[in-house]
């Protein structure tokens, strides 16, 4: 008969045994068969540009090929009209304040007041889209006659009629 010291390391023993067994196995399993390679994603490419189709052109009466000619102008402008022309004179619509930078919480440089005139400049360096847009409200760098350039509300201001 064992006792209880013996019971333990026999049991230990099978433990470990079993063990590197469990381990041989997992290894020699992997090692008989090839790495299953992963799927690859799916890579959908959206160009918004209507595909080329490779239809023939209809012929007239006289053989000449036709081409149809659309029925109505494009929906879309390619620019949009809202948006001010670098150069573009402009005038306050009533009282207006040119900011240090195009955000309402920067710090106001001067007011003007209705009827005073400006010029649209284009965007310093450091901006890439312009006119620049936040929270919904457009902002253009302008110079006021008295030479100060600052931003101003897209709204505070409009184009000088001509004449």
């Amino acid at each position: 008969m064992m006792d209880g010291t013996q019971m333990a390391q026999t049991v230990r023993m099978v433990a470990g045994l079993t063990a590197v067994l469990l381990v041989a196995v997992f290894v020699s399993a992997c090692a008989d068969q090839p790495p299953t390679p992963l799927p690859a994603p799916q890579v959908t490419v959206e160009s918004g540009v209507t595909a080329l189709t490779s239809t023939a052109p209809e012929t007239g009466e006289s053989g000449v090929a036709t081409v149809d000619e659309p029925d109505e102008e494009p929906s879309a402008p390619l620019i949009d009209p809202d948006i001010l022309a670098v150069g573009v004179e402009v005038q306050a619509r009533g009282m207006l304040r040119i900011y240090a930078a195009a955000e309402p919480n920067a710090p106001t440089l001067a007011e003007y007041t209705a009827g005073d005139r400006f010029t649209v400049l284009g965007p310093p360096g450091d901006i890439i889209v312009y006119p620049v847009e936040l929270s919904g409200v457009r902002w253009y760098r302008v110079r006021a006659e008295d030479g100060l350039v600052g931003w101003v509300m897209a709204d505070g201001i409009e184009v000088v009629p001509l004449g």
